[in-house]
């Protein structure tokens, strides 16, 4: 590819996160991977100012710690398409890229390379000498791995058997930086990366990322549902819902109201299921976990699903597990049996439930 591109590296404060803006100057066609909500005035202007028309939007992964802007784009730019890693199972994106694919903009291709670990449907996008790691390798450091399937073994191999397999003049622009530096290369991260460089091996790095005890992000809870929407949460059709910290959530009434239409899955232990707060009639059993990973196997994605636990923290979680596994009418049921209780509805205390 030639050197003649258009590129634009920018920068979004709060989350320390890049966006990347590429075009080619002949047709003007252009892509932009990994935008930021927030920041959508902000990259459009400048598109508009370039004349470019833009074609795609690349998101890396499915970010926890924001709001991605590709929805929104795609909302204000007709023809664009949505691209994102075909591991996640939601309906959102326009293209659902594999390992391998490719895709072009004007005279450009952009290779996608498959690289989990920070999470299950990260992908890097090859773009010339230009590499676009998402948060899979970053300026001496890499993503956490331990949320979204998150897997250091997993990411070792990303790294290791892919990106550093690249031709170490190759450069690095990650998702973020915290460290005050814009760009990398493979060879100085094959040197100098903390985790990652050669001198390192697998049972070293799987160790370090184990104990890296870190916080969840601030906006988890809020990004990831909407972001398996392409960061575009829209209300059921069916069920009176709000967003709460970006999950989708019903009441309790709502939840009776609509017994015997939907599908209600506590995520409770089998001992809190018929506690003194019992459960909810007909409801079905599977604990948080992979007692409820295995059951949603058995579910319809096309089924409405309500969640529940005892006061509505599990079943959040639940529902953003099911977002992830590309469910689209998924719900947590806000308040749990506490709530459930207080508004005197009926509940059941034997293991009858299904």
């Amino acid at each position: 590819m030639s050197q003649d591109i258009i590129f634009h590296q920018l920068f979004e404060r709060e989350t320390s996160s890049y966006t990347y803006l590429l075009g080619d100057p002949k047709t003007k066609e252009a892509i932009i991977i990994d935008p930021v909500v927030e920041m959508v005035d902000r990259d459009l202007k400048l598109i508009d100012e370039l004349g470019l028309k833009l074609k795609y939007v690349l998101d890396t992964h499915v970010h926890a710690d924001h709001v991605t802007g590709s929805g929104e784009i795609r909302k204000r730019r007709q023809g664009v398409q949505v691209c994102l890693s075909s591991t996640y199972q939601t309906p959102c994106p326009d293209v659902h890229l594999n390992d391998g694919q490719e895709l072009e903009f004007g005279s450009i291709k952009v290779k996608a390379f498959s690289t989990p670990g920070h999470t299950e449907g990260c992908m890097s996008y090859l773009i010339g000498n230009k590499i676009f790691t998402g948060d899979a390798l970053l300026n001496r450091g890499c993503g956490r791995t331990d949320f979204q399937g998150g897997s250091a073994n997993k990411l070792f191999e990303s790294v290791r058997g892919k990106l550093f397999e690249l031709p170490e003049e190759t450069v690095v622009y990650p998702a973020h930086d915290y460290k005050g530096l814009s760009k990398s290369s493979i060879e100085i991260e094959k040197k100098f990366n903390p985790r990652l460089n050669l001198d390192i091996q697998k049972e070293e790095f799987i160790n370090i990322m184990d104990n890296l005890n870190l916080p969840d992000p601030k906006k988890i809870h809020e990004a990831v549902p909407a972001n398996m929407l392409c960061g575009m949460p829209s209300k059921s059709e069916h069920m009176d819902t709000q967003f709460v910290h970006g999950v989708p959530t019903v009441s309790a009434s709502e939840v009776s109201k609509k017994l015997g239409h939907l599908k209600v899955i506590d995520v409770r232990t089998k001992e809190e299921f018929n506690n003194e707060l019992g459960h909810v009639p007909a409801s079905l059993l599977a604990t948080l976990g992979d007692e409820l990973d295995v059951a949603l196997e058995q579910v319809d994605k096309s089924e409405e699903v309500v969640f529940v636990c005892r006061s509505g923290m599990r079943s959040a979680n639940a529902t953003i597990m099911a977002l992830e596994k590309g469910f689209s009418k998924v719900y947590n049921m806000e308040g749990g049996m506490i709530r459930w209780n207080e508004l005197n509805l009926s509940v059941e205390k034997d293991m009858g439930g299904s």
